[in-house]
């Protein structure tokens, strides 16, 4: 059964491809500049700064990051089912047309997904469900692998995620005309998403000023990539570029995909890289 694995790992190293043209994809979309920056108004004294999308991303990077996600699912799905095919010593296995990797919010869910893996020992099922998100300690939306399943399952039942850009550099030169004083408002929290326009600045002048008074150097902003139904996710109550979220959703996934092999007995192509697998007693 060594070639079903085989085939569940080569459909995972086709996801690092498709990051890799999803950042292409990006860095072509953000060369025509499509933010600009306007300075508004709030009152006579007070007045935004404000990075306003002219030009939304294309569908191109939605389609990619859809690619991403089917890839990253169906080999989840490809290992259990290479798993079931070499415990049962039958391909197809057993109710194979059931066989999905669970991944679960809840115990009670995790015990209804169960009902499709009943070809795998007892011992396996329980492994399985010490991985599922709603194990770990800060909830299920901290996990990415339930991240993989939320969006995979909105991508195919509902519509292609919406890539955004988000800022994630930030610092702004404002030059005021001579002898006005500002002061920057230290609430606004401008590393977010860009959802049309966000707020990245407010200051207070010492005198009433018009917008075209103000020159505002904003060549220290940067702005990354985001996908708007992933922009709220924190690893640990902290914030992740979307690049760290897709690397380590790779990894991570592997890990699952590695354990799934040494349950049944197999070695990944290139071998074990997340964790060093125990030897049996006896050495084998």
């Amino acid at each position: 059964m060594q070639e079903l694995y085989d085939r569940a790992f080569a459909r995972l190293d086709r996801v690092s491809v498709k990051r890799q043209e999803f950042a292409q994809c990006w860095a072509k979309y953000i060369s025509v500049h499509p933010w600009d920056i306007d300075v508004r108004n709030v009152d006579p004294c007070t007045l935004e700064i404000l990075a306003v999308m002219r030009e939304p991303a294309p569908v191109e990077l939605a389609l990619i990051f859809s690619e991403w996600l089917a890839a990253l699912r169906a080999s989840l799905d490809n290992a259990i089912y290479a798993l079931a095919s070499s415990t049962t010593g039958q391909n197809p296995p057993p109710q194979a047309e059931r066989i999905q990797y669970p991944i679960c919010s809840t115990p009670a869910e995790f015990k209804s997904q169960a009902k499709r893996l009943v070809m795998l020992p007892v011992q396996i099922i329980e492994a399985l469900e010490k991985s599922q998100p709603y194990q770990s300690p800060w909830g299920p939306e901290s996990n990415l692998t339930w991240w993989v399943n939320e969006l995979a399952r909105k991508d195919r039942h509902r519509a292609l995620h919406v890539g955004l850009g988000r800022v994630d550099e930030h610092r702004i030169r404002v030059a005021p005309p001579s002898g006005v004083t500002i002061q920057f408002d230290e609430t606004v929290e401008p590393y977010s998403h860009i959802e049309r326009e966000l707020v990245v600045g407010r200051f207070t002048a010492s005198r009433p000023l018009r917008p075209w008074e103000i020159t505002a150097d904003l060549t220290g902003v940067a702005i990354a990539p985001e996908i708007q139904a992933w922009a709220g996710f924190r690893l640990d109550g902290r914030r992740q570029s979307l690049q760290d979220r897709m690397v380590y959703t790779e990894i991570f996934t592997r890990n699952h995909l590695e354990n799934i092999a040494l349950m049944g007995g197999c070695v990944p192509a290139g071998g074990f890289r997340t964790f060093d697998p125990v030897e049996p007693e006896g050495g084998a």
